[in-house]
Parts: structure tokens; sequence; C-alpha cells
């Protein structure tokens, strides 16, 4: 635990009352060691003492073995193969969920769909002539940007093999 320099570093010189705690403190560690190398029982009227033992014995075992480096592998294996019935069961049982309400849904669109389409067709406004012109107007310039980002750079960066 401790070594002798750092008992009393300055030497033989008189210790001031904080070092003489240290040097109590450091006693104690020594004598606690030698306690646990020679098997003395515990003595239950210096608790201090104990805890020192404790660390004394804590020190003096092997450290444990390394974790694998594919631990993490390891237990994802495990419990991926571990699964229950109850979990199989669990996703089956939402699988046939999802196909049911997806084939309910598509006959409920099948069933009321046109009268739906009807009511959705009503809720779009009627354009003015006025507004249809000024639509095409957008449209038109859209699809000119669009047609000039995909291919009109490459007609004026197009390089035809001329030195520069």
């Amino acid at each position: 635990m401790n070594t002798p320099d750092d008992r009393n570093p300055l030497g033989k010189q008189p210790l001031p009352a904080d070092a003489q705690r240290l040097e109590r403190e450091w006693q104690a560690q020594e004598r606690a060691m030698e306690q646990e190398r020679r098997g003395v029982p515990l003595d239950p009227a210096d608790p201090r003492l104990g805890e020192y033992r404790l660390i004394a014995r804590a020190l003096r075992t092997p450290a444990m073995e390394p974790v694998p480096f594919d631990l993490a592998d390891q237990i994802v294996r495990r419990v991926e193969a571990a699964q229950t019935l109850g979990e199989r069961v669990e996703g089956w049982l939402l699988r046939i969920l999802i196909a049911v309400l997806a084939v309910v849904a598509v006959g409920a669109v099948a069933l009321y769909g046109p009268g739906w389409a009807s009511a959705f067709v009503a809720l779009w406004p009627q354009p003015s002539a006025q507004a249809t012109g000024w639509a095409g107007l957008l449209l038109g310039c859209l699809g000119l940007s669009l047609a000039w980002q995909k291919w009109g750079g490459r007609l004026l960066h197009h390089d035809h093999g001329h030195p520069a």
C-alpha cells in the first residue's frame, strides 16, 4: 500500500499534526497488511483496520479475466437464439393483424371509393379562365427551369475537344 518514503518524506524531523494523522493511517495500513498475511482473525473493535484488511485482501487477489473481444456479439447471438415461443407467436399475430387491416382498407376503398371521389372533387375550387392561364404559365416556367437544370448546363459547359 504505502512505501517508507510516503510515510515521512522529510526524514526524521518532528511531524506536524496533519503529518501525525497520516503517520497513524500509514501504521494502520501496515498493521492490516501484516495481520492479513498472518491470517489473524478480524478485530471488531477497530473497523478502520478491518477496512484496510479488506483493501489488502482485494489487492492480493488476482485480477478478473479480461472481457472477451466479441462479448457484445456473443450476447446478441445468445439473446436471438433464446427467443421465446411467446415472442414468435406475437410476431405472427402482428403480421396477421397488419394483413387483415390492409385487406379491410382495400375493401373500404373499393366499396365507398366512388362516393368519396365525387366528394373530394367537389372540394376543389373551380378555377377561372385567368387563373388557368397563370397556372399554365407557372407550370411552363417550372418545366423549362427543370429542363435547363438537367440538360441546358451540359450544352454550355460541354467540352468539344478544343484546347483551352
